[in-house]
């Protein structure tokens, strides 16, 4: 009897969960991690939360079959997976975890690997940005899923040039603040922006909400490495691409800064007045 059919993002989520379970030793071909993946779905609730039944023969729908094979190869392409001799079947390759796919895993073992599952794991809501930044996001998003790194970091930089342009200019424009920004040139670089940015900021950050500049140094400081990483000073391009483990911690780091973004954006739009100084 075969299993109802899941989602691309539920199968990735079980496969992922098989895979770990799987241990050093990982799978020997597709069959076992078919199989697996329906054990691992029997042994789970529906969406009406019955209980299934845990019998291994239960196999999976077909399309579901296919996905399951498709998200395999996925994992392989992205470095999480490897494929090596299979003893009990030549024609179908063994599945063992890489060890960048061990810290991966291990990391964000419910992170979607699909490309549409993936920005709904960087918990962007699509107000937190500019529509340009967000398109640059998701162009950055699909060159990582095709192996595209250069370009991945080349797209986030620009985005996040882009979203760290719009919070200069809301803190330009403030009432109460915007005297200390507006000394920022404009014929800067960007890089050298963000550093006098931190300089104007840190005398007023006791003044604005906690949420809105807690880890702000951290978050500036990475945006500002992507930055450098991927263009020069003059706003060329980088010809060396980053790792698949830098790329994918530029993708993870660009989204709480551009919430926190958004935040210190509202925080310093807002209308002058008595305000509680945090003590540190």
């Amino acid at each position: 009897m075969d299993q109802p059919e899941h989602s691309y993002d539920e199968l990735s989520d079980v496969v992922i969960d098989v895979m770990l379970k799987a241990g050093e030793e990982g799978m020997n071909g597709f069959e076992r991690l078919l199989e697996e993946t329906a054990s691992e779905l029997s042994g789970r609730k529906d969406a009406a939360g019955e209980r299934l039944s845990r019998e291994r023969g239960r196999s999976l729908d077909p399309r579901d079959a296919e996905l399951v094979v498709d998200i395999g190869w996925e994992l392989v392409r992205q470095g999480v997976l490897t494929v090596g001799p299979n003893p009990s079947n030549p024609m179908s390759p063994g599945l063992r975890r890489s060890r960048f796919g061990e810290r991966a895993l291990h990391l964000t073992p419910r992170c979607s690997h699909g490309k549409a599952g993936f920005t709904q794991a960087l918990s962007l809501d699509p107000a937190d940005m500019s529509p340009d930044a967000l398109a640059y996001l998701r162009e950055a998003i699909r060159a990582f899923y095709m192996d595209c790194l250069l370009s991945t970091s080349v797209m986030l930089a620009v985005a996040a040039e882009g979203e760290f342009l719009r919070l200069l200019g809301a803190a330009k424009s403030s009432r109460a603040h915007g005297a200390r920004f507006s000394r920022i040139s404009e014929s800067l670089s960007v890089t050298a922006k963000i550093v006098q940015f931190k300089e104007a900021i840190r005398p007023i950050e006791p003044l604005l909400p906690k949420s809105a500049t807690d880890e702000l140094d951290h978050n500036l400081d990475v945006i500002h490495a992507l930055i450098r990483a991927a263009r020069d000073e003059l706003g060329r391009p980088s010809a060396v691409p980053p790792s698949r483990d830098q790329a994918h911690l530029y993708l993870q780091v660009f989204a709480p800064f551009a919430r926190q973004a958004m935040r210190l954006r509202e925080a310093l739009n807002e209308p002058a007045g008595p305000r509680i100084v945090r003590l540190h």
